[in-house]
């Protein structure tokens, strides 16, 4: 029966036969059908085909082709509206159901919530009692309260009753952006399994975190989402963090889907279809209708939460190396950077500063705690910032604070048994924080105060969060005890030589041993991290929690920081889930000193800007492995764009600080003082992000999805949508062939000390008519950069910190589209707010033709006091010379209005005004 206009019928799809030529199909029609380790017999006893693919190979051995055989299928009765969309009930089909990965769930409730026009949820998990979800407490989410009008709607949903299946289409195209096929949906207790077909032109985006060549998925791939202590120069594996989401674009409208599970997954996406496998929780699919990718990506954010505004401070250039012998090596560090005359914003510092690698200690003779402090007041004198590293794992070592605090409290994670879990990471025997325990914030807050009360650093850097583990590497050990006599670890081993003894308590027990295996890179759930077994407050498994652990420290060190220091925080963070973005920054973990890393770094952040997580960067030159002076002259003149900029390597890599190569050190200069000067312009990137959920870096198909030619270039990326980078990323290269979108003006932007704003801008390339690809003269230490036609950008100039750029004069710089027009914006408060209560932001409008123009200034909001002088007006694209001028009705003298005939551009100069003041500026 017919509910509405928005819920209609649509054909039945009748389950195929699995027969012999069933098996004879495409790689990337194989649907996975096994687990890893399943043999033959295994194999064909579930009625699936066996054709071994190769080792490591991403095609299925085991497989199945059409119908998936495990699946029963279910019947929609009882549907019912509610206030926000339906609901109803589903009843297994089949008096015999399949057992394959455990019995079907016989009855399951159904939710479809209009989230808003754009965003639909539906939900589905057991009727008869509580399952695992991700609790609001942790995630929260915008809820709809209100039911939205059909007529208000960009999709309809479609459902058939039997065997359940539903469809949501965009309105706009009639494309169906999700269509659950009936014939592959199972749901046991611990095996999820929901596909989709999609359209076979569509190019996928997204399910991170894995380190790649290209961005778009191709047929064939499945991503595993499990945390794992992976270094991410291994390609094409599951990393540190899952994020159970994708963009797709078809025919150039995008969209986007969600599965908010927590739960470990593969996701196999093929020439037709993607299929969701899940080892817990519930279906909580969100789809967003778009129809662009910045629509997509802010309808996303809408409902996980939108990204953190970042501190100020943290947008400048960072230093930091694992292996600094001393706080007086460090400090010596600072200094070559300010003689090599390279800006320098923070000094990190790794391990190596704890006293036995314990959290929350100084190494009383490398690190000396008053040499340290007198270390970081020099840097706030200089307006230079510190961040120091701590890792979750607490030693196990009596008379230890963190250690005493945790037990009396009872605040660490449990094993199997009821005691508290026992890894170890670098200290050695170590156990974990439970942030789920309602004591724990306080536990956490309370240590951070009392190092912050020690040394006043600035931010927080939380590493190994996965949960790292040096111990457990087979996965089997589901209770572990420190069995060493002579120390663990023993004098002169390994820190990451396991020295635990740990054994299986429960060979039975299905969460350490569940029946379905995802494809994780160490195999087994537990190898090199918590046992799934373990448990968390309120019984929360190990199990559905692992891929929260980071988010849930991100959460607690956020407030710690809040509450400690009174300021906006700044933590950066290696593993990551959905939602991560709106506490913390990230960064892509251990990449390679390699070309390919480079190269991989852009798609990782273009990537992570799509999840919400803007702040985000790669070690600059590389992590692990000696870079070269080549690689690292070209990664900063990457590096220096991504949103987070941060040189770092590893113990015993030779060391990489940007001024011990000539070459590096002038490509340093060029590169960041060029952020410098576009700090305003990034500043107010990020403020769209924590206000609109739009994205800081970008893919060039984010910004143009219409023009087909900018799928699949993935080494150019742009900060929102008015400048575009075009990097050398290949070894002995000397130039880029860089593409440049149809539609546009685009100009050069270049440094020039000389110039009155610092930069030069000139018209570069003409694509009005179509997008055109242009080779690019680029010697080794200079840099491409591109001012989109239509833009207005607020710039201040270089300086050695942020602290002293943010007091030099501004200017704005506006180059005009095919149509003579330009727009942009400013934000602007103290950087270091909490929340956003004090802050100036402007609007900028220019309208020109061939005789005259005019630019003016709206104030939106002014509750920031700020005397910050505006000196010039940049406009490119003007072909005559003005004659005359004049701004807020005083007009300009001859010497305030610069003509550059070869540049196409007029500046208007010593203008007198602030960036606060209502302004109309007038020429002919």
């Amino acid at each position: 029966e017919k509910m509405s206009k928005v819920v209609a019928a649509f054909l039945l799809v009748l389950p195929l036969t699995l027969s012999l030529s069933t098996c004879s199909v495409n790689d990337y029609d194989k649907k996975d059908c096994g687990f890893y380790g399943i043999d033959q017999g295994g194999c064909e006893s579930k009625g699936c085909c066996w054709v071994p693919a190769g080792t490591n190979s991403q095609t299925p051995w085991c497989f199945y082709a059409g119908a998936d055989p495990i699946a029963t299928g279910y019947t929609l009765t009882s549907m019912t509206e509610t206030v926000t969309g339906y609901e109803g009930t589903l009843n297994i089909r089949s008096s015999t159901p399949s057992t394959t990965y455990g019995a079907d769930i016989a009855k399951l409730s159904l939710k479809v919530v209009f989230e808003s026009e754009s965003t639909v949820r539906v939900k589905i998990t057991d009727a008869s009692k509580s399952r695992w979800e991700i609790p609001e407490t942790l995630l929260s989410r915008t809820h709809a309260s209100v039911k939205i009008p059909t007529s208000q709607l960009n999709f309809r949903v479609e459902y058939t009753e039997t065997p359940f299946s539903f469809q949501v289409i965009r309105n706009a195209d009639n494309l169906a952006l999700f269509s659950l096929d009936s014939a592959s949906f199972v749901f046991t207790n611990q095996y999820i399994q929901v596909k989709t077909s999609i359209d076979k032109s569509a190019k996928t985006y997204g399910l991170g975190e894995s380190t790649r060549l290209t961005q778009a998925l191709s047929a064939g791939t499945t991503v595993t989402l499990w945390a794992a202590d992976m270094a991410s120069l291994v390609m094409n594996t599951n990393l540190y963090g899952s994020f159970p989401y994708y963009v797709q674009l078809v025919n150039g409208l995008a969209h986007g889907v969600m599965m908010l599970n927590s739960n470990g997954m593969d996701v196999s996406v093929g020439a037709a279809d993607i299929t969701f496998a899940m080892i817990g929780g519930v279906v909580d699919l969100y789809v967003f209708a778009g129809s662009s990718p910045s629509e997509v990506v802010q309808q996303y954010t809408e409902v996980v939460g939108r990204p953190a505004m970042m501190p100020y401070w943290s947008l400048g250039f960072h230093n930091c190396k694992y292996g600094y012998t001393s706080i007086y090596q460090v400090e010596a560090v600072v200094a070559n950077y300010s003689a090599a005359n390279i800006p320098l914003d923070t000094q990190w510092v790794d391990i190596d500063y704890m006293q036995a690698y314990r959290d929350f200690t100084f190494d009383s003779v490398n690190f000396p705690l008053n040499e340290v402090v007198s270390f970081v007041e020099g840097l706030h004198k200089n307006g230079q910032h510190f961040v120091p590293i701590i890792d979750p794992g607490i030693m196990v070592y009596a008379g230890y604070d963190a250690y005493e605090k945790g037990l009396q409290q009872d605040v660490f994670v449990k094993d199997v048994s009821g005691g508290n879990y026992l890894g170890q990471v670098w200290p050695g025997p170590t156990h974990f924080p439970d942030f789920f325990h309602p004591k724990a914030q306080a536990y956490w807050t309370e240590q951070i105060q009392d190092f912050h009360d020690m040394v006043s650093f600035d931010g927080i850097w939380i590493d190994m969060n996965e949960i790292a583990n040096f111990c457990n590497t087979d996965g089997t050990g589901q209770v572990c005890a420190n069995t060493a006599s002579s120390g663990c670890p023993a004098a002169g081993a390994s820190q990451t030589e396991c020295c635990l003894s740990c054994k299986t308590v429960d060979g039975s027990n299905s969460l350490d041993f569940p029946p379905y295996a995802i494809k994780n890179v160490y195999n087994k759930l537990s190898t090199k991290t918590m046992a799934m077994s373990g448990s968390h407050y309120g019984d929360i498994k190990v199990y559905d929690a692992h891929n929260l652990y980071g988010l849930s420290e991100q959460k607690a060190t956020n407030k710690a920081l809040v509450d400690t220091i009174g300021k906006r925080p700044f933590i950066l963070s290696r593993s990551s889930f959905i939602s991560t973005g709106v506490h913390s920054a990230k960064w892509t973990g251990d990449n390679g000193a390699t070309w390919n890393d480079l190269k991989s770094s852009i798609i990782s952040v273009v990537d992570f800007n799509m999840f919400g997580v803007p702040m985000i960067g790669a070690d600059i030159c590389g992590f692990i492995f000696d870079t070269t002076e080549e690689l690292c002259s070209r990664w900063i003149e990457v590096g220096a764009f991504y949103p987070f900029v941060r040189n770092h390597n590893t113990l015993g890599a030779a060391p990489q600080e940007l001024y011990l190569w000539d070459s590096v050190a002038e490509a340093s200069r060029n590169a960041l003082n060029m952020r410098y000067t576009l700090l305003p312009y990034l500043y107010t990137l990020f403020y769209n992000a924590n206000t609109a959920g739009d994205m800081v870096a970008r893919a060039l198909w984010m910004n143009f999805p219409e023009d087909a030619s900018t799928v699949g270039i993935d080494s150019q990326f742009m900060w929102g949508n008015a400048l575009l980078f075009s990097p050398v990323v290949t070894q002995g290269a000397t130039s880029v062939n860089a593409y440049f979108p149809a539609g546009q003006r685009w100009y050069s932007l270049q440094l020039n000390s000389s110039a009155v704003a610092g930069v030069t801008v000139a018209p570069a390339v003409d694509t009005t008519s179509k997008g055109v690809f242009k080779n690019l003269y680029t010697p080794l230490t200079a840099t491409n950069i591109h001012l989109r036609g239509g833009s207005v950008v607020p710039l201040q100039q270089a300086a050695m910190t942020t602290t002293l750029a943010r007091k030099t004069p501004f200017s704005l710089l506006a180059a005009l589209c095919p149509y003579g027009k330009a727009f942009g914006s400013l934000f602007l408060d103290d950087g270091e707010q909490v929340e956003l209560s004090s802050f100036l932001s402007v609007s900028y409008l220019v309208q020109a033709d061939s005789s005259s123009g005019s630019f003016t200034a709206t104030v939106n909001k002014n509750t920031y006091s700020t005397s910050a002088s505006l000196s010039n007006i940049i406009i490119a694209g003007i072909e005559n010379a003005p004659s005359s001028a004049s701004v807020n009705g005083r007009a300009l003298s001859s010497s305030q209005i610069l003509f550059d005939a070869a540049a196409s551009a007029v500046t208007f100069a010593e203008l007198g005004l602030t960036v606060s003041d209502t302004i109309v500026l007038t020429w002919k």
